[in-house]
């Protein structure tokens, strides 16, 4: 068992993950990692792995003819704290397919090659602190062993600077004020990323809360992590084994936390969560990795408009419910009727997709520590000056385009460090597209041209929304702490890979 950080808090959970090495253990280690990181060619980093809080190493495979992690369906859970370094190891035994190097970027190609993200962190996205080792940089990409790469005469691409052979190790260092809450991690390889997103390469991200942060009902809880895949719903272990759950069983009056991600890799709707019993008591408490102000109650309306429901999930979003089972055995369960009534809504919108969590309340009643205060702690990120802010605009176009040009690699905004703006972005098409942005959050403050009042529910921080058909979504943002250059593209991932891409710099 791993050991951990004092500083985190207590997870209420029936195990803990295995895969997550303390800091004392690597440094015991530190002989067997370095053997594993020998042999590199130009361009890798050595896993250098003594000063990081957390290590995790992702090996890339295939399994029953799909790309993995370790094997398994899923990548495992990492866990870190805010002040706390996390390295990540990636290597890629996929076999070589010599198909990197194309003149046309939006078509596929590095079926075989791959990179890492972290989905939503507020990390640097060039190098760590030192300069030594990868962050957040999906320019980055590991290719296989032994596979041919000479892009400059092609593409114009400088290989020393962008690929990484057969592995390479990445360091994030988690800055003190980071917020806590559910993160994702997966594949962002450009012309690859659906792919590799839907076969799995993909796993959650926790930043731990500071004990004491929340409220005690939700400290207490139970903890459960479910994945949404573009085919069913996981129930995530600490290893990265996942299973659909046929059955999943609550006692009477428990209580449980439900982080659940988003992480359809070619989806192009919104997900729903609908539990089996219709007397479960089921609140949203934070959204895309950041705590509401308070809670909200679940419930299964505006399917036909999807944006407009606080409990939706775009692919890419996260969402933390927290949910007490009846406190008697006899759980009712939807009726045929309504379940069926819900169907057609959903299939008559073709934006909505529910994804049916089968819940049996047995065993045992549980006396579990509970609240009728909405109240929770917040996100803790500094609002807004009621003043004017400089404005953008971009529009997500026909035929892939973002503002009618497909991706190609060049800076296309320029954004100044620490600066605030008001953004406004456009669907100027009949399908859904979904904005995410790298590295800094956003504060939604319109959906389709309706302002969002202090306390609406859906007025609060994201780093990836769904933008109404033919409509747009307005927000406040800032460009805090980091430099370099990143993306802004469509979490629809075939359209991300066929051009729905641009890239960014924030400059001092």
């Amino acid at each position: 068992m791993a050991t951990r950080n004092p500083k985190r808090a207590h997870i209420n959970s029936t195990s803990m993950p295995n895969a997550i090495v303390s800091r004392r253990k690597l440094l015991l280690g530190s002989v067997s990692i370095a053997v594993l990181g020998g042999g590199f060619s130009f361009g890798a980093h050595r896993a250098v792995a003594g000063n990081a809080d957390a290590f995790y190493r992702l090996v890339v495979d295939n399994l029953d003819g799909r790309q993995v992690y370790n094997g398994k369906p899923l990548g495992p859970i990492m866990r870190v704290a805010a002040g706390e370094t996390l390295d990540v190891e990636l290597v890629n035994n996929l076999p070589p397919l010599h198909d990197d190097c194309t003149d046309n970027p939006n078509q596929p190609h590095g079926l075989n090659t791959t990179n890492f993200h972290t989905h939503g962190l507020h990390v640097s996205p060039t190098t760590d602190s030192t300069g030594e080792f990868d962050a957040d940089n999906i320019f980055v990409s590991v290719v296989p062993e032994g596979q041919i790469v000479s892009c400059e005469e092609i593409c114009g691409v400088d290989v020393k600077s962008h690929f990484r052979y057969g592995r390479n190790q990445f360091r994030f260092e988690i800055p003190e004020n980071h917020v806590s809450g559910t993160f994702w991690y997966h594949a962002h390889k450009h012309g690859s990323s659906a792919d590799q997103v839907s076969d799995g390469l993909a796993g959650p991200l926790i930043i731990d809360d500071v004990p004491g942060s929340m409220p005690e009902y939700i400290e207490q809880a139970v903890e459960k992590i479910f994945f949404i895949t573009s085919e069913e719903v996981l129930l995530v272990d600490q290893d990265g084994s996942a299973v659909a759950p046929s059955e999943f069983t609550m006692r009477p009056g428990e209580v449980q936390r439900w982080r659940v991600i988003n992480g359809s890799g070619n989806g192009a709707d919104y997900a729903f969560l609908r539990p089996s019993i219709s007397n479960l008591e089921m609140h949203l408490i934070a959204f895309d990795g950041l705590t509401l102000d308070k809670r909200v109650a679940v419930n299964l309306e505006n399917l036909e408009a999807p944006w407009f429901n606080p409990s939706a999930l775009a692919p890419g979003n996260r969402a933390d419910f927290i949910v007490r089972a009846p406190a008697v055995l006899d759980a009712t369960t939807i009726s045929t009727a309504v379940k069926s009534s819900l169907d057609d809504l959903a299939n008559d919108s073709n934006l909505a997709r529910f994804i049916d969590l089968p819940i049996t309340v047995a065993g045992s009643s549980v006396a579990a520590t509970w609240s009728d205060d909405d109240a929770l702690p917040g996100s803790g990120l500094v609002p807004f000056d009621d003043i004017e802010l400089p404005k953008r605009e971009l529009a997500f176009t026909r035929q892939r385009t973002i503002d009618l040009e497909a991706f190609d690699g060049e800076i296309e905004k320029t954004l100044q460090l620490n600066a605030a703006e008001d953004w406004t972005v456009f669907n100027r098409t009949q399908v859904l597209h979904v904005y995410h942005i790298h590295v800094n959050p956003y504060l939604i403050t319109e959906i389709d041209g309706e302002t969002l009042a202090v306390d609406s529910p859906l007025r609060r921080w994201q780093d990836t929304i769904g933008i109404p058909l033919t409509g747009s979504v307005a927000f406040k943002t800032r460009y805090e702490t980091f430099t370099g250059k990143f993306v802004i593209h469509c979490h629809v991932l075939p359209h991300e890979d066929q051009g729905m891409m641009q890239v960014v710099e924030v400059v001092a």
